[in-house]
């Protein structure tokens, strides 16, 4: 669902901003510019509604962060309202939901707001995110031979297309069996490996293409996303977004050769 958003500016100058559909980097101009706008109207303070966000990836998570920021820069009190477990579930797994200033309702956050004010009286003092703790690379285990099922997609360079992408693995896996949760697990990885090609594979994309590939071995599934880019430097670090790969698939592999491209394969076990 394309993102949507409702601002309404309410007593004591707060602002809540109610987030709707998909966050995700085909709408990363549409956030900056709804978060811009949503900065400039508060005084006091800035609380997020995500009630309506049926999917967050990385980039969404990257701007929430930065919103975070920037409304502590103006002197904003900021709060985010998260209670869909699948969201609380994938900021706990990142080491984000105790860091992120996050509540169940907005009753929640103005009762904390004022506590806050009557036990400091002074200053609200604000939090500071946390360094992401570097994980080791997970190493992959050999894979079952017997292949039945597959699907290749040939997809254009535009953010806007990640979600056929996404959306298309996530029917594959369910035919497969996978469950709910993992098939949210599956969609989620995906949208990082086609959001890092999109983002890094290409000086310019105009023009430009990646691949998509699935099959089933056995009770896996491996999904690959391709492209004939810069590939990865020797000696790279890890971004948010392989990170989130990492957490979410069984095994991970990231074959790249500089100036040829890069090849992300993942592994999604099925339990039976």
């Amino acid at each position: 669902m394309p993102i949507q958003f409702k601002s309404r500016k309410l007593d004591d100058g707060i602002v809540l901003l109610e987030l709707k559909g998909t966050m995700d980097a085909s709408v990363q101009n549409e956030l900056t510019d709804a978060f811009n706008e949503a900065i400039k109207e508060a005084e006091k303070g800035l609380i997020v509604s995500l009630d309506g966000v049926d999917f967050m990836d990385s980039s969404g998570i990257g701007a929430l962060m930065k919103l975070w920021g920037e409304a502590e820069n103006n002197g904003l009190k900021f709060a985010v309202i998260l209670k869909q477990p699948r969201l609380r579930k994938l900021l706990d797994t990142l080491g984000l939901l105790d860091t992120l200033p996050n509540f169940l309702t907005f009753s929640d956050a103005l009762t904390e707001w004022r506590t806050q004010e009557e036990r400091e009286r002074i200053e609200v003092k604000h939090l500071k995110p946390q360094p992401f703790i570097e994980r080791e690379g997970i190493t992959p285990s050999l894979l079952p031979t017997a292949v039945h099922w597959q699907m290749e997609l040939q997809i254009a360079c535009e953010p806007e297309l990640i979600a056929v992408a996404r959306l298309a693995c996530a029917s594959f896996a369910s035919q497969f069996g996978f469950g709910l949760d993992e098939v949210e697990d599956i969609k989620l990885a995906v949208s990082e490996a086609c959001t890092n090609v999109i983002q890094h594979a290409y000086e310019k994309r105009e023009g430009r293409q990646f691949a998509v590939r699935c099959w089933t071995e056995q009770n896996s599934l491996v999904i690959e996303v391709c492209d004939w880019g810069r590939g990865l430097k020797s000696g790279f670090k890890s971004h948010f977004g392989m990170k989130i790969i990492q957490t979410v698939m069984d095994d991970v592999q990231f074959i790249s050769e500089e100036g040829k491209g890069t090849i992300v394969r993942m592994v999604k076990i099925r339990r039976v």
